[in-house]
Order: structure tokens, then C-alpha cells, then sequence
């Protein structure tokens, strides 16, 4: 028998969908106890992952994930992910056996080891071969209390008397000291002037510094100045709302500047080529949000007195069916516009001096053949970031592959096709959506890649998703999710509203498809095969038909 020690390769593995991890779904919780190491359970028995080639080569470990001395932030169990190189080898993690897949990969999921000695001893053996080596990891710092301040005695009543009257002037100086930064320091405006026509570019609003996206206004809109912390502006909407935005997109305006005084006057509808517009005069650029219901598009302006008399409608087969308003703050108003069909596509953008909200009219279908003459943008999923899978498999070198045979597959049903990335180049994650929406495409579908955070066992869920953003994506959400389960045959995990930077657009359906799990080793192997390339790609392509001929007879 001989005995050696290999250097452990190390490859990073990043989460998959936009500039946040990847959303792990409720019914996965992090153990409540330590398990004993798990092996994935088959949820279904057709189609078939494709059979896994063998590989019989020198022993080596590579750990894909985690990586030397990470930070573990699983309460008390979590995944080690890699390769050593040989089907026919067998392998151990901290004395737990890991199933070893016929490529040589292997995932498994297992106590963490102790903070007093944080790392995974492996051993592999084949044969009278055996190979031995050590990951250290690391946990997160404890948090320490503060320590209580020292009981403060009195010398006298009067010192007493004294330090209490100074505590409550402190407290009164405190309790002005927060009215005042409640109050508006002066006026910014949101993004740059020159960016004012550009549709593609808005600024991002967020509940709290860091926060989740929420709202997004057009550049040159003009708001109160609360104050700056920590990278971020807090800027004032009306009386009741205060939103932050990063801090470089509040721009000081020039001295003099005052408020702009907001008044929704008299609106009306036409028609456009793409469907209609609704004009809302507002004399400014106004702060808003959109709120979509089945038929419905709710706008609500902020800093805004609506004083409405006459609403007109040029044209009596107008998609939009009524446009209604209401004073529902001393400072905010709301508009909503009815449709006769269900939400398609919107845009907002400013001409003179009005919003105008432009209401997309959904495409005409031919029920046999209902991609025929539709835009689809097609978007492989990443670079920059990715995850990666046991062998090395990094999710771009996949989901090019695939997205190129979903063009394929949607071009030889009609569709025009357009691609986000044709290459292994990075591509800015703003950038993808407005390729879609300068091409006018009628459906966005991006393709990704999934993986689970620490301290989720990623055998119990294995399965495709899918996500979608607006309300009006949410169908072809569905159909394409339906679409990818018959193909791929895993675990269906249901369809997921998400804030992911790609599906955020309106101007048409969105979606984001997370059909596989790359850091699964018998997932990541069928990825390597064109046969499942191909079933992905079918899986996407025969939901987005479904979409478009329920689009035609709802």
C-alpha cells in the first residue's frame, strides 16, 4: 500500500441568477439537527438522466465548494462538492462514506465539523491506493455582548437632581436632533439629465439602505433630500414615503431650484402603433410605481394634486377601455387604467412635460403555427459569475449550448431569434434586457443554472424552476415550466416570483429558467450531453408556444 498526500485544487463556485444568491425554496430548510451524510432519492423514474460515462483515472482531489479557509455559514450541516478522479475509487469526508458517481464526482452532505478543529479530512482509496488531505474551513466570529456600563452612585441629592436634568436636556437635544433629520436638507435630482430620454436607463428605489429593488424612476425627476448614509441617499416621494437610492444617483441640483409643483390636469388616450398611449400631463417628471392586476395597470404618483376634468379618448376600439383617478394622500395620487385584455407589455416614459404610459397590444397568433413572426430574445445565462459543478463544468459553458439549440428549435418554428450572447464573452446584466427591448422581442427567456446556499441538502429538492418578476410574465412562467418538467423529467419546484435584474423589464414577458442543478453530479453530467442540451431546450420552446397560443384564445 503507499501512502501520499495531494494538494487539494480548489475552484470557486458562484450562485447563479443576477447580483443575489440563488433563492432557496421554503420546502428545503437547513436541518434542525446534524443528519447523517445523504445520497440524492429519485423523485421520478421518465425520462431518464442520461447514463453517466466512466472515468478510471490517477487519483486527485479536487473541491470544487467550499473553497480553503471559507467562511461556513450552515448552523450545523452543509455540502462539500468535487472530484477525485476515478469512478472505481471510494471516499470518505471526516470518517463519512460519499457516493462516488461513475465520472469520478461526488457531493455529500454532512455534519459540520467541530469549531475546535474546523476542516474536512478526505481519504480516497483504490485498491492498495490511498490518498489523504485537508480542508480547513472557517466559522463565522460569535457575537460578544457589551458590556454593561458601571453603576453610576450619586455623591448627594443634589448631584443626583443635576445629572437628571442634564440626562433629560440630552434626551430633548436627541429627540430634535432626529426631527431635524427627518426634515428635507434640500432638493436632488435622480440620475443624469442626458440619460432623461434613454427608456433603458432608471434609477432604482429600495425600502431600506441595501434593500431589495422596488421602485424604478426616470432620470431627471426631482425629489426632497433627507440625507446620505452609508452609500446610499434617502430621498422624500410625498409626506408618507421615504425611499433610498444609491447615492451617486442623487445628483445636487442648482441653487434655486425648488420643488416642482406636480397637478395631473386633463389626460387622454390615443392610439400608437404598438397599441396605445395614455397621457398623463404632470408639468414634471413625477416619482411613481406601477401595481399590475390581471387587466388592470395602476400607476401611483407621488408628490402629485390631481385635478382631472376631462379624460379623452381619440379612438373607440382602444385597447384601453376607461382611465380613472383618485386623491388618495394630501400629496399622492392615483391613476388606473383598465384594459379589454389582459397586461401584454407597458412602458413608461416622459414627453413633454406629461408621463406617457404606453400599453403594448399583444401580437397577432396564428393558432397553428403561434410562433410564426415573433421576436424571442434569448439570453444564456452569465458570465460574469456562475455557478460551477463537481467536474468543473462552469454554468456559462452550458447554458450557451443550450441557448443556441433553443434558438435553433424556436427558428425552425417561425420565430425570429435574437441573442444576448453568442459567445464566451461577459455580458452586463442590464444589458440583456434592453437587446430585448430594442428589438422589439414579443417573449424574454433567460437560461440558468441552479445551486442551493449552505446548510440546505441539495438531494431532498433536485429539481427545475422557474422565475418571472412582473405579473404579466407569470404565465409564460407557467407553460414553460410545465414545458421543461415533461422534458427533463426532475422534480417539478414550482414557479417563483423573483427580483432578479434580467426578468425586470415590461415591455414584454420575462423569464428566467432554472432547469437543472449544476452542482448535482448526475445533473452536471447530463449538462455535458447534447441529448440533454436538447431536452432543456425543447422544454423551454414548447412552453413559450403554449404561452403564445393561449396568448391568441385566452
Amino acid at each position: 500500500m503507499s501512502n501520499r498526500t495531494l494538494v487539494i485544487v480548489l475552484l470557486a463556485a458562484a450562485g447563479c441568477g443576477g447580483s443575489a444568491a440563488v433563492p432557496v425554496p421554503a420546502t428545503a430548510p437547513a436541518p434542525t439537527s446534524a443528519p447523517a451524510p445523504s445520497s440524492p432519492v429519485p423523485t421520478t423514474t421518465a425520462p431518464p438522466l442520461p447514463v453517466i460515462p466512466l472515468v478510471d483515472g490517477p487519483l486527485a482531489i479536487k473541491v470544487v465548494y467550499p473553497s480553503a479557509n471559507q467562511v461556513i455559514s450552515s448552523r450545523d450541516s452543509n455540502f462539500i462538492l468535487g472530484s477525485i478522479g476515478s469512478g472505481n475509487a471510494s471516499l470518505t469526508v471526516n470518517g463519512f462514506p460519499a457516493r462516488v458517481y461513475p465520472n469520478g464526482a461526488f457531493m455529500i452532505y454532512l455534519p459540520n465539523p467541530s469549531p475546535a478543529a474546523p476542516k474536512y479530512e478526505f481519504v480516497v482509496g483504490k485498491g492498495a491506493d490511498t490518498v489523504r488531505s485537508t480542508l480547513p474551513i472557517r466559522y463565522p466570529a460569535p457575537r460578544t455582548a457589551a458590556a454593561p456600563p458601571p453603576e453610576k452612585k450619586p455623591e448627594n441629592l443634589a448631584t443626583s437632581r443635576a445629572d437628571t436634568i442634564a440626562a433629560l436636556h440630552a434626551r430633548i437635544d436627541s429627540l430634535r436632533t432626529q426631527l431635524t433629520h427627518n426634515e428635507p436638507i434640500g432638493l436632488v435630482m435622480l440620475g443624469q439629465p442626458s440619460a432623461a430620454n434613454d427608456t433603458d436607463v432608471t434609477i432604482i428605489g429600495r425600502p431600506i439602505p441595501g434593500g431589495t429593488y422596488k421602485w424604478f424612476f426616470t432620470p431627471g425627476t426631482i425629489v426632497q433630500l433627507i440625507g446620505r448614509e452609508g452609500g446610499f441617499a434617502r430621498v422624500r416621494l410625498d409626506r408618507d414615503l421615504d425611499v433610498y437610492v444609491d447615492e451617486g444617483d442623487a445628483k445636487p441640483v442648482n441653487p434655486g431650484t425648488t420643488l416642482p409643483r406636480r397637478i395631473v390636469s386633463n389626460m387622454r388616450v390615443r392610439r400608437s402603433a404598438d397599441g396605445a398611449d395614455v397621457i398623463i400631463p404632470t408639468g414634471s417628471r413625477t416619482p411613481y410605481f406601477v401595481e399590475e392586476s390581471d387587466r388592470t395597470l395602476t400607476l401611483w404618483l407621488y408628490g402629485v394634486q390631481a385635478n382631472t376634468d376631462i379624460i379623452n379618448y381619440a379612438s373607440a376600439d382602444s385597447m384601453v377601455r376607461t382611465v380613472e383617478w383618485q386623491q388618495v394622500g394630501v400629496d399622492r395620487a392615483r391613476v388606473t387604467i383598465n384594459l379589454r385584455d389582459p397586461v401584454y407589455g407597458y412602458l413608461v416614459l416622459y414627453d413633454n412635460n406629461s408621463m406617457v404610459v404606453k400599453v403594448r397590444r399583444k401580437p397577432v397568433i396564428d393558432q397553428a403555427h403561434p410562433l410564426a413572426g415573433l421576436t424571442i430574445a434569448v439570453d444564456p445565462g452569465h458570465p460574469p459569475i456562475g455557478a460551477t459543478g463537481p467536474t468543473g463544468l462552469y454554468e456559462p459553458q452550458a447554458t450557451l449550448p443550450i441557448g443556441e439549440r433553443l434558438m435553433r428549435i424556436l427558428e425552425e418554428r417561425g420565430a425570429r431569434v435574437v441573442m444576448t450572447r453568442t459567445t464566451a464573452a461577459p455580458v452586463p446584466l442590464g444589458d440583456r434586457p434592453t437587446i430585448a427591448r430594442k428589438a422589439n422581442a414579443n417573449a424574454f427567456v433567460s437560461i440558468h443554472l441552479n445551486a442551493y446556499g449552505d446548510g440546505v441538502n441539495p438531494f431532498l429538492h433536485p429539481g427545475t424552476g422557474t422565475y418571472f418578476f412582473r405579473t404579466h410574465s407569470a404565465p409564460l412562467a407557467r407553460e414553460a415550466q410545465k414545458g421543461m418538467v415533461a422534458q427533463m423529467g426532475l422534480e417539478d419546484l414550482g414557479v417563483n416570483y423573483d427580483n432578479l435584474a434580467v426578468v425586470r423589464g415590461t415591455w414584454y414577458p420575462a423569464i428566467l429558467c432554472e432547469g437543472a442543478f449544476i452542482i448535482l453530479p448526475d445533473q452536471e453530467a447530463a449538462l455535458r450531453t447534447p441529448e440533454f442540451q436538447e431536452r432543456y431546450a425543447r422544454g423551454v420552446a414548447d412552453g413559450v408556444e403554449s404561452y403564445f397560443r393561449n396568448l391568441a384564445h385566452p
